[in-house]
């Protein structure tokens, strides 16, 4: 009897394998306790029981702390999205309908919705539409030191 539990649970974890949702895994767990039971007992009502009551939690309390911990990086900022809440440092004049702007060693093409940027200052990443940067000037008042890191050497003079 304990075979068969054995080769349920080597199949619900190959198709896990496909899947990567942690469902099959957990039902697996619940197939590897029914394995364990079927050890001891020739019951089947028991071992199915068994099975139910593993999977169950399995389910409910660990596959969502898996799925939270194991597959994080879906929930993090990817490719030109991560510049969002960065700095950058103008190269022209940008306007509404044209500028460029240096990010992280990166020279892109910018605009902006709050009137004309000068050349040359530190300006936030308020968003990105297509190809361009959507800039907007930083808050007066904010310290230096205070300003984020957008990876550019300060100007020297």
């Amino acid at each position: 009897m304990w075979g068969i539990w054995a080769i349920i649970a080597l199949v619900l974890l190959i198709v896990e394998m496909f899947t990567v949702d942690f469902t099959f895994l957990m039902l697996a767990g619940g197939a590897f306790g029914a394995m364990f039971t079927a050890i001891f007992t020739d019951s089947w009502i028991a071992q199915i029981v068994v099975f139910a009551v593993i999977s169950v939690v399995l389910l409910v309390f660990v596959r969502p702390w898996v799925r939270k911990h194991v597959n994080s990086s879906s929930t993090k900022k990817s490719n030109v999205y991560a510049y969002v809440g960065k700095t950058a440092r103008t190269l022209t004049d940008v306007t509404e309908t044209t500028g460029r702007a240096k990010v992280s060693g990166e020279v892109w093409s910018a605009k902006t919705d709050s009137g004309i940027l000068p050349q040359g200052i530190e300006v936030k990443i308020v968003g990105i539409d297509g190809v361009h940067l959507v800039l907007e000037a930083p808050a007066v008042g904010i310290p230096e030191a205070e300003a984020p890191d957008s990876g550019i050497a300060p100007e020297r003079a």
